[in-house]
Formats: C-alpha cells, structure tokens, sequence
C-alpha cells in the first residue's frame, strides 16, 4: 500500500514539473526564435528619388522542391497502378 502511494505521489510531481517546465520551454524558445528589435525613432518616409529608382533584380523566380513524390506515391498508388 504505501508502495502505491509513493509512486501516486512520484507520478504527481512528475506532472507538476512537466506542466510547470512547459511555459519556460516556450518561453526560452520565443526568445530565440523571435529576437528584440529594437524600435528605430521617427517615421518612416520615401526616397527622395523614389520614382526613377531602379529595380534590384530584372525578374522573380518562384522554385517548388518535390522531395516527398516518391513517398506520397508509394502511399497513394496501388501496386498495379502506373507510377512515374
């Protein structure tokens, strides 16, 4: 019986310490994930030559990483069914 008791008690402390070491894990990882910035004075104002400012680069390009197709269709096909 007072085996019982004491892992009640073990397994309650063990619940404590989770629920109370989980906000300083998400504390400690916000901090590091999102650091301070410092709030610069004044406000923000256009270029003095904003019009005839030139584009930094001529054009935009968009790239898409398929890694997972090979996996998603082994999940998704049939044996029999046509694979790429």
């Amino acid at each position: 019986m007072k085996a019982r008791q004491n892992a009640a008690l073990f397994s309650a402390l063990w619940l404590v310490a989770a629920n109370v070491l989980i906000p300083v894990a998400v504390v400690l990882f916000a901090t590091g994930f999102f650091p301070y910035k410092p709030v610069l004075p004044g406000l923000a104002q256009r270029h003095k030559n904003y019009d005839h400012l030139e584009a930094p680069f001529d054009r935009l390009v968009f790239m898409v990483v398929d890694a997972l197709r090979r996996y998603l269709d082994e999940l998704y096909c049939t044996r029999e069914g046509a694979r790429s």
